[in-house]
């Protein structure tokens, strides 16, 4: 069973505490993996932990909840601000926070996060979850996998086509960007292609395989992925 590996970040021990035993006892799936009362140590941990979700206070000393957010390279996880001002919703919404947690932090309020929370990551069923969450200077863009059509290597660079003719580019490499994409709809054909099989239009043999996505996108084939590839789209 996976679960919803989270910190807590808040200059005041007894307000991290009463947020430690509340999700403790009402959040089984969320895992506690952090509790940081120091907020110029959070930024280390949070860019060398591998997490889907900070809750975070904002009226901190020497940094705030926000500094601690904009001084971050890369942001790929969830984050709900925790405060007891509720001026701060409108700037929460600029920095694409998840939610907001008004102190003290009711048990209703805190349980309806956390079924949002399941439902976005899909606990229950990873590989089912209809969102992907695309980190792109910062801002966590939430797409359906349906809009995603095709990936495609660049360097240390990612280039994603969606939809519509939209495009996001992601500094990170294919292979890291392939881990987070559940593998019911995405398969890595190429070390340079990441494709959306419900996007495959047309596969050609000749040129050594070529694959036509829905966009007109070409993505080509290694010779070790095809059978592969042609069991899939059965």
């Amino acid at each position: 069973m996976n679960s919803i590996k989270s910190i807590l970040i808040d200059d005041e021990e007894d307000a991290i505490q009463s947020l430690e035993w509340k999700i403790c006892r009402y959040c089984p799936y969320i895992e506690i993996v952090e509790t940081i009362s120091n907020p110029l140590e959070a930024i280390k941990i949070m860019e060398n932990t591998n997490l889907d979700c900070v809750f975070i206070d904002i009226k901190m000393p020497n940094l705030t909840g926000f500094d601690i957010l904009e001084a971050l390279h890369q942001r790929d996880f969830f984050v709900v601000i925790t405060s007891a001002f509720e001026n701060y919703a409108l700037k929460a919404i600029q920095f694409s926070v998840f939610d907001y947690l008004l102190k003290p932090i009711d048990k209703d309020d805190l349980m309806r996060i956390y079924k949002k929370l399941c439902q976005h990551i899909n606990i229950n069923n990873p590989s089912q979850s209809t969102i992907v969450k695309l980190c792109v200077n910062g801002v966590i863009h939430f797409l359906k996998k349906d809009e995603i059509i095709m990936l495609k290597a660049e360097g240390n660079y990612t280039k994603v086509f969606l939809i519509d003719d939209r495009k996001l580019f992601l500094s990170k490499t294919l292979k890291e960007v392939t881990e987070v994409l559940p593998e019911s709809c995405f398969f890595r054909v190429h070390n340079s292609y990441c494709i959306n099989l419900r996007h495959v239009q047309e596969y050609r043999k000749n040129q050594g395989g070529i694959i036509i996505m829905s966009n007109g996108q070409h993505a080509s084939i290694s010779r070790n992925r095809k059978n592969e590839f042609l069991i899939k789209m059965h």
